[in-house]
């Protein structure tokens, strides 16, 4: 049975909602909002049947495999990477962080083997070209490490996460003299 993309109207107060934490100029969250998924989405559920126990989303398997192939990473590795990055996530079509796997690593070569190598073949000429076209997706690896192994980074832009430190600061100046005992 096709499997369903989670409900993007829908939100929790309690949960970071992804769109929110994704900047969108970063080559990730460009890639995500220029690829086409209804043709990806439409195209691949012809290959599920409506019997049986829902399947993970197409987009989410799809957005797993390109991010394996981007990154020249290991199944288990993206799976567990995955978990850590709000930008696979949004990616994956996600709509709030998640701090789990999606999706164990044998579901990849399963969806692989379902969509057989032509069409995997296509996915990853269509992320390509959108590399390629735009620019985008010029993520430094430090290292030959890649998502899953020790000492795996991507730079992310810094400036967000230094804005969020000096924001904190300013308040904690702001407050510091107000909870002193007397």
């Amino acid at each position: 049975m096709k499997g369903k993309s989670p409900d993007q109207s829908a939100l929790n107060l309690f949960e970071p909602v992804l769109r929110q934490i994704v900047q969108p100029d970063h080559p990730i969250t460009i890639l995500a909002d220029s690829f086409p998924w209804g043709e990806i989405e439409s195209e691949y559920s012809t290959l599920y049947s409506d019997k049986g126990a829902p399947a993970k989303p197409v987009r989410m398997m799809a957005g797993l495999l390109i991010l394996k192939q981007v990154f020249r990473g290991s199944d288990g590795g993206i799976v567990t990477e995955w978990a850590r990055d709000p930008y696979f996530q949004y990616l994956c079509g996600g709509n709030v962080f998640i701090e789990r796997p999606p999706c164990d690593p044998s579901d990849l070569a399963r969806f692989r083997k379902r969509i057989g190598k032509e069409r995997l073949d296509r996915l990853l000429k269509i992320a390509k070209d959108l590399e390629d076209r735009a620019g985008i997706v010029k993520i430094r690896v430090n290292g030959n490490s890649r998502p899953g192994q020790i000492g795996f980074s991507y730079s992310a832009d810094s400036g967000f996460y230094n804005t969020i430190i000096n924001s904190i600061r300013s308040l904690a100046g702001k407050f510091s003299g107000v909870f002193t005992r007397s």
